[in-house]
Order: structure tokens, then C-alpha cells, then sequence
């Protein structure tokens, strides 16, 4: 495919969830054993699989990761990354969602190997990744915070 070419990316979506009961958001951290940005502490991301729309791909992605049933608010931020070299197989363009939940009992999957409910202004200086400080940030504007 030439480096022009239109149609080929990777599509992701992307939750902050908010816990409707103590307002604390969960991050999660990648396994030593990712493939891409191991043990970086995040939000939960995942690829939208052909033909299944993003809020699905969401759900889905959230049970996977987390075991947490969500309702998603709103959609947040909009990104466009290269995961690793620029080239077609890997442009992502991503949607992070606001989401909440009532539950703070996770399981999370063997992608990642630790999680943490945290005050989302915490979560700003906890985490180190540029990206998922804008996700932060743009839930805190949201918030109006």
C-alpha cells in the first residue's frame, strides 16, 4: 500500500470509568509482557474488531480488561497515534469515552498486571504517559475541574 493510500488504520476506543460511588477513575497498568508501552499505567483501550461499532467494542473491551459492567456518558477526545514505526499497519486513531460504573471489584485480564481507583486529579500526577494525561484532562474539563 503506498504511503498515500486512503482507508488503512487501526480503530480504538478508550475508557476513563468513573466509579458513580466514591468518584475515583481506574487505571490500569500493561504487563511487562505488552506489546506496546509495557507497563505503562493507562486507561482502558482496545482495537474495534470489523463491523462492530465503537460503544459495543467498548463494553466489550471493558468486560474483557476489567470484568466491570459501564454506561457510557459521552464520548471525550478524539487521538491519532502511530503504535511503533509511521507506517499504514500501524496508524491508530482512537475515541476515549466517559464511562461509569457502580462496582469497584476488578479482574483484570492478563494484559495488565495491576489497577487503581484514584482521584482523577491524583491520577494527573500519578501517571507519566502524555497521552493518557490528555484522556485526564479532558475528563476533568468535562467535570468542569
Amino acid at each position: 500500500m503506498g504511503r498515500n493510500e486512503e482507508g488503512k488504520f487501526n480503530f480504538v476506543v478508550g475508557a476513563i470509568v468513573e466509579n458513580t460511588k466514591t468518584g475515583k477513575i481506574l487505571l490500569i497498568k500493561r504487563s511487562s509482557s505488552s506489546d506496546y508501552e509495557p507497563n505503562v499505567w493507562s486507561v482502558i483501550t482496545g482495537r474495534i474488531k470489523q463491523f462492530e461499532d465503537p460503544e459495543t467494542a467498548l463494553k466489550r473491551e471493558v468486560k474483557e480488561e476489567t470484568g466491570l459492567k459501564i454506561n457510557i456518558v459521552k464520548p471525550l477526545r478524539v487521538f491519532h497515534i502511530f503504535r511503533g514505526d509511521k507506517n499504514a499497519d500501524n496508524e491508530t486513531i482512537g475515541i476515549i469515552y466517559w464511562c461509569k460504573t457502580k462496582s469497584e471489584k476488578v479482574k483484570f485480564s492478563n494484559e495488565h498486571s495491576d489497577f487503581k481507583w484514584c482521584n482523577p486529579k491524583e491520577a494527573l500526577t500519578f501517571v507519566k504517559h502524555k497521552g493518557v494525561k490528555q484522556d485526564i484532562k479532558a475528563f476533568l474539563k468535562e467535570r468542569g475541574q
